[in-house]
């Protein structure tokens, strides 16, 4: 009796045999690398709706910041977020609450909140948050630029943002963390402290990727 093996059986049927191997192993290593068109379509899209969101929020509808906070969870703040996965070399401006602790670490010495930008408030009553950066001028990578201190010395960007997004926005959960509870004691005039500041982030982050070149108006 003789033996055959995979190699012994037609010509045709082994040339199949490969080429089905050859495309399997061409859609694994598909499946491993990032896809960069879906990654620069996705970040285009998001970078819209948070463009969009905040201007829903300025228009007057305040639950858009929730909108605002999922984006910036997408953009900043996940495990592969989509900003540094498409611009890996871009970078924001570091905080003014970041430098001033970095310089004199002992104010953050039995400091509960602060806060990380300036409250414009118009005759009418209406308010405007926006945030105050570096005197420096100094510029930080996206990772970490979200791990800085923001509502505390403890509290970060990063923080603030997947709060919001996963206890308000994205999901709904039925307590809030921690970082909430202490946001929601200080209002900036009738707003709990995190939503205008949400908000703030959002808008920098928007109007900086549009005067850096990156989003069209």
């Amino acid at each position: 009796m003789r033996l055959t093996s995979r190699w012994s059986r037609p010509r045709a049927r082994r040339e199949n045999e490969l080429k089905a191997l050859g495309e399997a192993a061409q859609l694994e290593s598909v499946r491993q690398k990032p896809n960069m068109s879906k990654s620069v379509k996705d970040f285009n899209a998001s970078n819209k709706l948070l463009c969009l969101a905040v201007e829903l929020y300025r228009s007057g509808e305040i639950e858009a910041y929730r909108w605002v906070a999922v984006e910036l969870r997408k953009l900043l703040c996940d495990t592969d977020s989509l900003l540094p996965r498409v611009h890996p070399n871009f970078m924001l401006h570091k905080l003014h609450w970041t430098e001033l602790l970095e310089t004199m670490p002992s104010l953050a010495d039995g400091m509960v909140m602060m806060m990380p930008g300036r409250l414009h408030v118009s005759p009418d009553g209406s308010s405007t948050f926006e945030l105050t950066f570096a005197k420096s001028g100094e510029m930080m990578s996206a990772s970490e630029w979200i791990n800085q201190p923001f509502f505390s010395p403890n509290i970060t960007i990063w923080e603030l943002v997947k709060s919001v997004a996963d206890k308000e926005a994205a999901h709904s959960d039925p307590d809030f963390n921690d970082t909430l509870v202490s946001a929601k004691l200080v209002k900036y005039v009738d707003k709990e402290s995190h939503i205008p500041a949400i908000v703030a982030i959002g808008d920098y982050l928007c109007r900086w990727l549009h005067d850096s070149g990156l989003i069209s108006a």
